[in-house]
């Protein structure tokens, strides 16, 4: 529900909540997600909405809701993927799929390069398509059947 007046009313078990149950400004920790994810190092390509921009990542874990991305050390376009509410065009390679599986993402959260780590982001995609979304869904179960 929204008001027209102010912040969105979240219907509760109680009384009705005035706010939204969390702040704008809530750490990366703080969150809860609507599907889990699964570990995993896949190969990926990411790409910005415009498809000007390639380059090599890794998927570090992989949900239906979303993805950890991972980019190469010292990449030249981290600041120009990784910017929070950037729409982003993820190409998953794995080696139970014919073809790439493309996902549109937008990002959620990045974190920067250091000297001792890559730069990862968290992108929660957007599903446009049943079929690339039941493809996804296939993916995970073949990487439960691989880990097991």
């Amino acid at each position: 529900m929204l008001r027209q007046d102010g912040p969105p009313i979240v219907p509760t078990m109680g009384a009705p909540r005035e706010t939204a149950p969390f702040p704008p400004s809530m750490r990366v920790r703080d969150h809860f997600r609507a599907h889990g994810r699964r570990n995993v190092n896949l190969p990926a390509s990411v790409r910005d909405e415009y498809r000007t921009i390639l380059e090599e990542a890794r998927i570090r874990n992989l949900g239906l809701g979303g993805a950890c991305l991972e980019l190469p050390p010292f990449s030249p376009v981290e600041s120009a993927l990784f910017r929070v509410e950037a729409t982003l065009i993820v190409e998953v390679t794995a080696p139970s799929l014919w073809d790439p599986l493309v996902l549109r993402a937008r990002i959620a959260w990045a974190r920067k390069a250091m000297p001792d780590r890559p730069a990862r982001a968290g992108v929660r995609f957007e599903h446009q398509e049943q079929g690339s979304l039941f493809a996804l869904f296939q993916l995970l179960g073949a990487q439960a059947f691989d880990a097991g």
